[in-house]
């Protein structure tokens, strides 16, 4: 810590000092000691989120290129109901797996925790809810439920692979848990190909893709991350599960009124509309949830170095910082998809699923919201305060369904966007004033207002034809100086 360069860089402040004193070299020292300590913090967040974005960005890059084949082979109404079976999968995640894996993955941070006690007791837990999965959509599918055997399987894989990940992830094996993301976006493209071009399965094939690829990781998980050398069933205790279970069953709710907040406006649309109509809101929202699947490569390194931070003097700092650069930056690419976003759709999409568009730029508003919250709720899981998620996620969740009854029947899906975007909105506001009691974030309210008027603007500009050419050059010419010239004032 006290290297060469501490020293220079104090000596040379120490020089420029009129009066030369002890304290004087004391507090430059520490000065510029507490600076090396945030440039590491920062580098380590950079680096572990490019890591993170070689593995799981693959598998936003095979989500990318294969709508084009999903929306030749299936219909608005096979898509809108392969939307409703993994919008189900997601509202069952938490209940089914007692969000036990982010209990794993914050006792794997802590270096006090034995890991293969950590290991053993979640893995249990989890195989509990893997199995009890499988055993009941079986069941239920010998009832006539058509794709009960698709939403169980599913079920399944993605509660083990959620555990594996997040243990790894913990016990800092970051690589392996970014290429962990590679195998899956390779194994299901591959499937897709052969499952549904090959063979012609149609959505069938797309389910079954989805599910053999999620196996298909945990698999990898287990061999290439010596899962097994971490198991000891005589460390399995009803003490510790019962600990492990007090910090992640708070999130239980919190998680099931998140999916409600997120995703309910799907089920309304159903109701009202019908599968044509969720077809087309679950195809616009494809760029939004790549917005949120980038986010969450970032949030993925964030919420390691939220963790090793939360003791640092200059923590807000480090909040603040990391919170404004990537507001602005989300605003930003938000903006500049938008401006092309027409000419895209008609190139990327069947004609049948052209007008999907009007319903990017207010869904891409509601992702913002939704990674703003998702930034802000990493606090209480520092604080280990996971009651608190609940709280303030409900308040999102009533606006939803409320502005969502309301306004879908009036005005059709872009009521979904607008009402999913109002309850991340409430969720924001009140997560940034209950969370200041930890760490009180400065927020650049000035500068995120100009870059939201750009992004306006330009949304604006698509939906009623102006000159959109000109128009959005110089509204985002105008937006890239001014978010130039803050990283730059950031970085001094």
């Amino acid at each position: 810590m006290w290297n060469k360069y501490t020293c220079y860089v104090a000596y040379r402040d120490f020089c420029d000092f009129k009066s030369i004193n002890l304290e004087n070299v004391l507090e430059l020292l520490v000065t510029n000691v507490r600076r090396i300590n945030m440039n590491k913090i920062f580098k380590s967040l950079v680096g572990n989120t490019f890591i993170f974005a070689i593995g799981n960005g693959s598998a936003l890059l095979v989500s990318f290129f294969m709508i084009p084949i999903y929306t030749s082979i299936l219909s608005t109404t096979a898509f809108g109901i392969s939307d409703v079976i993994n919008t189900t999968v997601s509202m069952l995640l938490p209940i089914v797996s007692l969000n036990i894996f982010t209990a794993v993955f914050r006792w794997s941070l802590s270096e006090s925790s034995i890991k293969e006690e950590v290991f053993s007791n979640g893995l249990f837990v989890t195989m509990i809810g893997a199995a009890s999965s499988i055993i009941i959509g079986v069941f239920i599918f010998l009832f006539q439920v058509k794709y009960a055997w698709a939403v169980a399987f599913n079920i399944s894989g993605v509660v083990l692979l959620n555990f594996f990940q997040n243990f790894f992830r913990g016990t800092d094996k970051i690589r392996l848990y970014a290429f962990s993301g590679v195998v899956g976006a390779v194994a299901n493209a591959i499937l897709n190909i052969l499952l549904m071009i090959v063979f012609k399965f149609g959505l069938t094939g797309y389910l079954l893709s989805l599910i053999i690829s999620n196996y298909t990781t945990v698999l990898f998980l287990v061999i290439f991350g010596n899962g097994f050398h971490y198991w000891d069933k005589n460390l399995i205790s009803r003490k510790k599960i019962f600990e492990m279970l007090r910090f992640s069953m708070p999130m239980i709710p919190n998680s099931f009124t998140w999916w409600m907040t997120n995703d309910i406006s799907r089920i309304i649309i159903l109701i009202f509309i019908g599968p044509a109509g969720n077809g087309l809101y679950a195809i616009a929202n494809k760029l939004p949830s790549m917005m949120f699947t980038l986010f969450s490569l970032f949030q993925n390194a964030w919420q390691i170095s939220s963790v090793k931070t939360a003791k640092e003097k200059d923590v807000e700092k480090i909040y603040s910082i990391t919170f404004n650069v990537v507001v602005a930056l989300m605003i930003y690419v938000s903006t500049l998809i938008i401006s092309v976003v027409k000419i895209f759709m008609h190139y990327y999409v069947a004609p049948s699923y052209y007008e999907a568009w009007k319903f990017i730029p207010i869904l891409l508003m509601t992702a913002m919201l939704s990674n703003i919250s998702g930034f802000l709720g990493t606090t209480y899981l520092v604080a280990k305060e996971t009651k608190g998620l609940f709280t303030t996620t409900i308040w999102g969740t009533v606006v939803n369904i409320v502005m969502s009854c309301v306004l879908i029947p009036v005005i059709g899906v872009q009521g979904a966007a607008i009402s999913g975007a109002l309850g991340f909105l409430v969720v924001s506001s009140i997560r940034l004033k209950q969370t200041a009691k930890w760490v009180k974030i400065q927020v650049n309210w000035l500068g995120h207002m100009f870059l939201i008027l750009g992004y306006f603007f330009v949304s604006l500009n698509e939906y009623i034809y102006l000159r959109p050419i000109f128009l959005n050059i110089c509204i985002i010419l105008a937006m890239t100086l001014f978010l130039i010239r803050y990283l730059r004032r950031i970085r001094e």
